[in-house]
């Protein structure tokens, strides 16, 4: 079935006409659904009903089954009202029997080859079920001169692969016995006959590799393919298991959970390497990090299992909050809600990759994924909601800071930088004494003067442009900064400003690809001499900094200013359409900096005369 890159549910005409929410049994017990088209014994076009058991919760699992049955058919085709096909009725009738496994059946004209091949076409085409061969054996030789085509020359098209009734040494299910109940060519596991399901573990490996060798040596004589050599390889038997599949036949039954998800570390590895910097972005490894946890957390599974409910099932553990690694305290909201997003990144790159043929659920879109809330969470709630620092906190940082520990302080507390903002600085967006133009200073409605500086720069993270006038200790530490960096090698305007000992950025991840944390390890030192000191501080990390700016901003200011200083996506919440009809009003920012600058003089006055003096 071709994929589709939309999933929206089918319309009122294609997929039911009857949608009911409330569940009422009839008189025998019985949950129904009329779900999909049919034509009546009159030739009148009717629903079909279905019988789903009489447990409410069954009832509600075989309904999402079915219902996903038939979008996924009723989209495929141009038809209004299409009538179900009778192979895929068959196959809706035992999923509302509550079967979660399909056996199909040998055709008496069935080959080995033809038999694997079909039962991996209808895993392809119906992923909402598992169908599993009901002669095991003839459908593992089949997969195994399937694996063995992988090394020759590919056949054009399936349709190639028919052997003749009289071709000598071919492989023949005529003679197999039968399932004791037939419905189409597939049946439930339970009717299928023991002794041909279990027919493979009775065979010896040299008679399973004879009937590979009679399969190819068959299409060889017919000119379909061409054997390189008289003895073709074939997969290692020990006792006997059923071979691998080769890449150019996927067996949709056999992909598993992990396997997809080793697939998708691959891709990020390819997706989020940087050959200027000859490394994996810090987010490529924050993602693969986060696979590797879900695969720690989630066990394996079937692709094939991977329907509407399967899919539901991973996210909603991550919903539920498990417990933290070696404790028996839940994690954090953030934690969940970001392993729940990693989670569905996966599973829409599975759905687009060509690499596995597993799709979307139609319902996809409609998943929950909040993340739910424990009373914990709420216990220390309190008037100061936002971790921030305090006036005399920040007294004593710039107290004990060395010179670059002050700087660091200053552009978390004059432009609301973080770690990543920091560490991307370039020298050229540190426009010293440099007033802006007559036209500038109207469309941000600030007349600026060439004692004052700034930073004009675009934020890596949102693509926010955002501009900030410096305090004057803030354009000491910077003119301190370049002639530190002056003396390290490739100085220019598009140099990184602040390097480390070694000359690399501070966001050069370790040796080991982990994200650099240089620059909060700075702070956390900071803070130690100071509780060695006898002085009581609170141990916050450095991106408390940056939110003590933005609420310093609020505080002179408003929330809007404070979303335009933080260079946020939308500083309007309300108003998404506020960036493109109006510039961002910088010079208000420009003027709650200034009550900022004048709020933290005594901040200031703690770095004495020459603060930036080793």
């Amino acid at each position: 079935m071709v994929k589709s890159s939309e999933f929206r549910p089918a319309s009122k005409s294609k997929s039911v006409s009857r949608t009911r929410k409330k569940w009422r049994a009839d008189a025998r017990g019985y949950f129904s659904r009329q779900i999909g088209w049919e034509l009546s014994r009159t030739g009148k076009l009717q629903q079909h009903k279905f019988l789903l058991g009489k447990e409410r919760r069954q009832a509600e699992w075989r309904e999402r089954k079915l219902r996903e049955l038939w979008d996924r058919f009723a989209n495929s085709t141009p038809e209004d009202k299409p009538l179900w096909p009778e192979d895929l009725l068959e196959i809706a009738k035992l999923i509302a029997k509550g079967v979660e496994e399909v056996a199909v059946v040998s055709r008496p004209d069935d080959e080995a080859i033809t038999y694997a091949s079909r039962i991996q076409a209808l895993q392809a085409e119906h992923s909402v079920v598992l169908f599993v061969p009901a002669d095991r054996y003839l459908y593992d030789v089949g997969c195994a001169a399937l694996h063995c085509l992988g090394k020759l020359p590919a056949l054009e098209t399936r349709d190639r692969i028919q052997l003749s009734q009289n071709s000598p040494g071919e492989y023949s299910a005529s003679n197999r016995k039968p399932p004791k109940r037939k419905i189409g060519n597939v049946v439930a596991p339970n009717d299928v006959d023991p002794s041909m399901h279990d027919r493979h573990l009775m065979s010896e490996v040299p008679q399973f590799n004879q009937d590979i060798h009679a399969i190819l040596a068959t299409m060889a004589a017919q000119g379909l393919i061409q054997l390189p050599d008289a003895n073709v390889s074939l997969p290692k038997q020990q006792g006997y298991q059923a071979p691998a599949p080769s890449a150019q036949h996927d067996v949709r039954d056999r992909s598993t959970f992990y396997d997809a998800i080793e697939a998708y570390q691959k891709y990020i590895r390819r997706e989020y390497y940087r050959p200027e910097l000859d490394r994996l972005t810090s987010w490529g490894h924050t993602q693969i990090k986060q696979m590797n946890t879900l695969k720690q957390h989630l066990k394996n599974r079937l692709l094939s299992k991977m329907d509407a409910d399967g899919v539901n099932e991973m996210i909603g553990y991550w919903r539920r909050r498990p417990t933290k690694k070696g404790s028996s305290d839940p994690m954090t909201a953030k934690s969940a809600s970001n392993y729940i997003s990693a989670l569905v990144r996966f599973l829409k790159w599975l759905h687009t990759s060509s690499e596995f043929s597993w799709t979307k659920p139609f319902a996809f879109s409609d998943a929950n994924t909040r993340v739910q809330r424990l009373a914990s969470d709420h216990a220390n709630r309190k008037l100061e909601q936002v971790d921030t620092f305090s006036l005399d906190e920040l007294k004593l940082l710039m107290r004990y800071s060395l010179p670059l520990d002050r700087l660091l302080l200053l552009l978390g507390l004059n432009c609301g930088f973080g770690r990543a903002e920091i560490s991307t600085l370039l020298v050229k967006e540190c426009r010293l004494f440099e007033a802006h133009t007559p036209r500038q200073c109207e469309l941000i409605n600030y007349q600026s003067t060439d004692e004052e500086s700034f930073i004009k720069r675009i934020r890596r993270k949102s693509g926010v442009y955002g501009e900030h006038v410096l305090f004057p200790m803030t354009v000491q530490g910077i003119q301190w900064a370049i002639e530190q960096r002056n003396l390290l090698p490739k100085y220019s305007d598009d140099a990184r400003l602040l390097l480390n000992t070694n000359g690399k950025p501070f966001d050069h991840p370790t040796k080991s690809g982990n994200t650099n944390q240089t620059i909060p390890n700075r702070l956390a030192r900071t803070i130690k001499r100071i509780q060695n000191d006898g002085h009581e501080i609170r141990n916050l990390s450095f991106g408390k900094l940056r939110k003590t700016a933005g609420q310093l901003i609020k505080t002179f200011s408003s929330g809007e200013i404070m979303g335009v200083f933080e260079c946020h996506g939308r500083p309007v919440k309300s108003d998404e359409l506020n960036d493109l009809y109006s510039n961002r009003p910088f010079g208000k920012v420009f003027e709650a900096i200034k009550e900022v600058e004048s709020y933290l003089e005594p901040v200031f006055a703690e770095a004495g005369k020459f603060p930036f003096v080793e």
